[in-house]
């Protein structure tokens, strides 16, 4: 490359990292931030000779630091992770501050320091509340997970999923495609009533609604889950068997089953969707990390058998380290680790162990700032990628290739989670 083309790209990428800095939303300034300004100083010299670089199996050594030990051997590795010719690789871009929506960050400021969380770690008040609960949670697990359970994905989410279980030794795919809509009853901020429905006699946390369309044999069968705001009571869940037309309540023992002969159980959507005081927190200090926390995947290539989606965009956010370990002494997992992003509290990664305590998976989301229903930018995960690194097996959740999520749609309701409703959709 000629002196001059270095000259322009490194003149380029700063223009572009002091544009970044600048335009922070003013709203947005109290939130919590992956950096300091000392920090991000350093990271912005980083990205003068990184940020849009490819990095691949020849030069994945030299970002290993960035980057989970797991997901570097499957770049060093293509061959065993099912790699089209070109290999396995991603790029990098220079990071970006991820700001929530107006109305997120007004609940936020209105509600900080009224949780009032009980010794046993139940947040008493929970109906009442809105937004990020603990705007400075210090070194306390528990206070960070609950922001990640806060985080409320505009009131409304929407989102069909192009998921291969994919198998790289064989290069072979099941494919499954399944639409989720998921609904809040409280905690809301931004579609009317705020922040809670009027009528939630049951009292009702969170819906989620399911409808698969692949496999072939699972065509129409649909499923609801219900949480409460009740914290000690179990999910409600109702399976309706399209082949059978029956309906059937499902074990909440269950949601530890491998789903469709995945390497996934019920408990693992966006990371971690089970009550949250199912588990311990402990928070074990920052690890800045390569994340795919912008660009989505929506550029991102897939060939049949193809473990790691080529063409992402990985930027460096320092993220929060927590070990997170069921209170139930049989769960499948001795321990997940969670990485959880500062500034939107989704979790970028996750470890698991298995019950010897032997590392077993790994999985990442990809996350992106999109257009909401109401107009405003909300950041939401785009996109999985699953990899049991005992059996070298993989999946991928790609929410982008059929259609764009959609976020704070009105028309959902609470009308979606009944038996009766499960029977009428087509």
């Amino acid at each position: 490359m000629s002196m001059r083309l270095i000259t322009i790209r490194t003149i380029t990428v700063c223009a572009f990292a002091a544009l970044l800095c600048m335009t922070v939303p003013a709203a947005a300034q109290d939130m919590q931030k992956a950096y300091t300004d000392e920090e991000l100083a350093k990271v912005r010299e980083w990205e003068k000779t990184w940020a849009g670089k490819k990095v691949d199996k020849g030069n994945v050594d030299q970002v290993a630091a960035l980057l989970p030990e797991s997901l570097v051997n499957v770049i060093k590795n293509p061959d065993q992770w099912g790699a089209p010719p070109e290999g396995l690789f991603f790029t990098i871009r220079p990071y970006e501050f991820v700001a929530e929506t107006p109305n997120f960050i007004a609940a936020s400021k209105a509600n900080a320091g009224k949780a009032k969380m009980n010794a046993e770690g139940y947040v008493e008040n929970l109906a009442d509340l809105a937004g990020r609960l603990f705007m400075d949670p210090g070194e306390d697990g528990l206070k960070m997970a609950w922001n990640f359970e806060m985080q409320n994905r505009g009131d409304s989410f929407r989102y069909r999923k192009y998921s291969p279980n994919i198998n790289p030794k064989d290069r072979s795919e099941r494919m499954a495609d399944q639409e989720y809509t998921e609904y809040y009853f409280i905690n809301r901020t931004e579609l009317d009533p705020k922040p809670v429905i009027a009528k939630n006699p049951r009292g009702y946390r969170r819906g989620m609604f399911l409808h698969m369309y692949m496999p072939a044999e699972f065509l129409n069968t649909r499923m609801f889950t219900l949480r409460y705001i009740d914290q000690k009571k179990e999910d409600d869940s109702y399976l309706w068997y399209s082949q059978f037309r029956r309906i059937r309540r499902m074990n909440t023992a269950q949601r530890t089953d491998a789903i469709d002969g995945s390497d996934l159980i019920y408990d693992d959507e966006y990371l971690w969707d089970g009550q949250l005081l199912r588990n311990k927190y402990t928070y074990k200090g920052k690890k800045e990390l390569l994340t795919n926390r912008h660009d989505g995947l929506a550029q991102a290539t897939h060939a049949a058998g193809q473990s790691l989606s080529n063409g992402m965009a990985f930027e460096r956010c320092n993220l929060l380290v927590l070990d997170v370990i069921n209170k139930d002494p049989n769960y499948i997992y001795s321990k997940r680790v969670w990485y959880l992003d500062p500034e939107s509290y989704i979790i970028a990664y996750t470890e698991m162990y298995d019950q010897q305590g032997r590392y077993w998976k790994l999985m990442f989301n990809s996350t992106q700032p999109l257009k909401t229903m109401t107009g405003v930018m909300k950041p939401v995960i785009v996109g999985t990628h699953f990899f049991d690194m005992q059996r070298t097996h993989a999946g991928l959740a790609n929410s982008q290739k059929i259609t764009q999520p959609t976020i704070s749609d009105p028309s959902v309701t609470d009308e979606m989670f009944t038996t009766t409703y499960l029977q009428k959709v087509n």
